[in-house]
């Protein structure tokens, strides 16, 4: 794992979810004329920056979902940060570490910019040790928003956010990545995908162009596709369409019945086969890498009917010999043709 600070301009996040950015127009479209005082100031006299370590440990990733471009996950969030007020005197006998509300005390006020439904299961408190040094753990269950690129599904790779944000100004505030508290669960109960833990990186943005600059801190989880689930789902079946059609240029021009029978059933079957892909390939308005190659296929099993049609036709006019040879030259050009379509929409 590589844990680095960057600048926007070096590293910009283009997104934010649409959650994230309808609570910074709320806070920041102006002062609140009758606000509330916070319950105690930051800690950090003006001018000066409160520096607050958040780490991030991933329980488990259950699932990704294509439509909706989001991910459930459970993770930790832990801020650390110190408060000099709250020291005290750890004395033989005596508390080694006091616990305290969180609406009691400073606390950097952390949103998950991504988010969609979480949910969150731990009290809402805080420990601090006698230097002064302030841990808030919470654990967090939900789904989170990210942008997913399918174009190469299913041999894709996408990068996961969990994207945070403080509500206090980059000027107060700055947030920096934990490596010690940054962690997975070594086993995922996530199926069809490899998960690996990425980078964690901090740096500044501006939920409305002109307005308050905010620290951000995002961790990236790197998930990449498992393919043999699609390989016997999805190309396998396909290919043994596309050779079924091309048996008709085997079978002599005397069993025309034959030949056409072999050419519409595999039309019928790519049919059903391609009802059935709904539950396969994602419902998304691009073509992916799996979509061009079912394309492919079609239209060679397609062609592989129009040729036996036009060498029939040749065939009742009297021209045998043309008729042959086109056949005889269509069984090389359409395993070519496949080889193409396989290594153009696959390989590259």
């Amino acid at each position: 794992m590589t844990v680095s600070t960057i600048s926007p301009a070096r590293r910009p996040l283009r997104w934010a979810s649409a959650a994230g950015l309808a609570l910074a127009g709320t806070l920041f479209a102006g002062p609140a004329p009758a606000a509330e005082p916070a319950p105690v100031d930051r800690p950090d006299p003006p001018g000066t920056i409160t520096e607050v370590r958040v780490g991030i440990f991933v329980m488990d990733l259950a699932s990704i979902d294509d439509a909706s471009q989001t991910f459930s996950a459970d993770f930790f969030l832990i801020r650390r940060w110190r408060d000099t007020r709250l020291a005290f005197d750890a004395t033989s006998g005596s508390e080694a570490v006091r616990v305290l509300p969180a609406a009691e005390v400073w606390h950097p006020e952390i949103q998950i910019l991504n988010r969609r439904n979480v949910r969150v299961s731990l009290p809402e408190q805080v420990h601090v040790s006698p230097d002064g040094t302030v841990l808030y753990r919470q654990r967090y269950q939900g789904t989170l928003a990210s942008p997913l690129d399918l174009k190469s599904f299913p041999f894709d790779r996408q990068q996961l956010p969990i994207q945070l944000a403080s509500l206090h100004e980059a000027a107060q505030v700055a947030l920096q990545p934990d490596p010690h508290r940054t962690g997975r669960m070594p086993g995922l109960s996530i199926a069809g995908w490899t998960v690996e833990l990425g980078s964690m990186d901090s740096d500044t943005f501006e939920p409305i162009a002109g307005e308050r600059t905010l620290p951000r801190a995002t961790l990236l989880l790197d998930a990449r596709r498992e393919v043999g689930y699609f390989v016997w789902k999805l190309f396998v079946p396909l290919a043994l369409i596309v050779f079924m059609a091309w048996t008709v240029f085997f079978i002599g021009h005397d069993q025309m019945g034959p030949r056409i029978g072999i050419s519409t059933a595999s039309i019928f079957t790519l049919i059903a086969f391609q009802f059935s892909l709904g539950r396969v390939l994602p419902p998304i308005s691009y073509l992916t890498r799996a979509d061009a190659f079912v394309l492919g296929s079609s239209v060679l099993v397609y062609l592989a009917l129009a040729e036996t049609i036009f060498s029939g036709k040749l065939n009742v006019g009297g021209r045998v010999e043309l008729a042959q040879r086109i056949d005889r030259h269509a069984r090389w050009i359409y395993a070519a043709l496949f080889v193409l379509v396989a290594v153009v929409t696959l390989a590259t």
